[in-house]
């Protein structure tokens, strides 16, 4: 890597970092183009309003045809070489996997880069590389190609329609999103972090959350694409619309919501960390309880939507 330092701290220079792992992914791409037909970056870099204190990316990459598995574990020994390389930058890697399970994080460093990636697969193309509606329309809102052709990436740009199909993506997510929180407090060495057991609690209460501002949306605002427009301004636009469709109550979880993500990278006890997981699991509870209408009305009769699967 050639980041430059900061010439008062020494320190790497955060933009540095993240354009070095933009390079790093390109360069990848380069060398393996047989596996890689395109890879791009989305997300609050790429909009310009990203933490310079806790930076992240947002790195996607799409597969030549049958050759996913290849490319994911191509990747998997790129993040461990980087990986390697930030620690002795006092810099740790989080590959960020949610909403599925939280990566491994064996190094204490004093700051904190988060990757979120995935591979998709362009034998696929034709059902949206197998995701569901409500991923890809807000990586097509801003992104920049590191590899291949950006058709490959807008062919995700249309907005979901308030269905059933939507209402059954919704119910997925938020079943991922409280089992992963369920299992938290027996997946990390909390004990000895306290603070990664906070770090992965907000996020889950945070996608929870914002799975419930979009059941507030009427069909014509959520297919123009509404839900985007109000997590582009969360303070402001956002704000207002919790307060117009979920009332008081739901600015009291949106103040949560906002609470638990200030507590990222603190250092706390282990009983602050226990209260942060236990507030998490309230603001999904109360995500769930919006989402029961949107599946009484979209998906009636149908119980085993109105249960989360404790198995999944």
């Amino acid at each position: 890597m050639q980041s430059q330092t900061d010439s008062v701290s020494g320190r790497v220079e955060p933009g540095e970092l993240l354009e070095d792992v933009c390079e790093r992914v390109r360069a990848l791409a380069a060398r393996r183009a047989e596996l890689v037909c395109a890879a791009f970056v989305t997300g609050s870099y790429i909009a310009g309003q990203w933490d310079r204190e806790r930076p992240s990316l947002n790195v996607y990459l799409i597969a030549a045809d049958h050759q996913a598995d290849a490319l994911r574990l191509e990747l998997a020994a790129e993040w461990a070489a980087l990986r390697e390389e930030l620690a002795g930058r006092d810099w740790e890697l989080l590959i960020d996997c949610h909403p599925y399970t939280v990566s491994h994080r064996p190094i204490r460093a004093s700051r904190l880069l988060t990757v979120t990636t995935k591979v998709l697969e362009h034998e696929h193309a034709d059902i949206r590389y197998r995701l569901p509606p409500t991923i890809g329309p807000g990586w097509c809102l801003g992104f920049r190609m590191l590899h291949g052709d950006e058709a490959d990436v807008l062919l995700l740009a249309g907005h979901p329609r308030r269905d059933a199909e939507w209402a059954r993506t919704l119910h997925r997510a938020l079943s991922h999103y409280r089992n992963v929180l369920d299992h938290l407090p027996w997946a990390l060495d909390w004990h000895n972090r306290p603070e990664v057991l906070v770090e992965e609690s907000s996020r889950y209460a945070e996608e929870a959350f914002k799975d419930a501002i979009s059941f507030g949306l009427r069909a014509d605002e959520l297919a123009a694409g509404r839900h985007m427009a109000l997590l582009a301004d969360w303070a402001v636009s956002a704000r207002e619309h919790v307060a117009e469709r979920f009332g008081p109550a739901g600015l009291v979880v949106a103040d949560e919501v906002s609470a638990l993500k200030r507590q990222r990278g603190r250092d706390c006890s282990r009983a602050e960390a226990e209260r942060n997981w236990l507030r998490a699991k309230a603001v999904w509870e109360w995500a769930w309880n919006q989402y029961l209408d949107v599946a009484a009305e979209l998906l009636p009769g149908q119980a085993d939507f109105a249960r989360v699967d404790a198995f999944v």
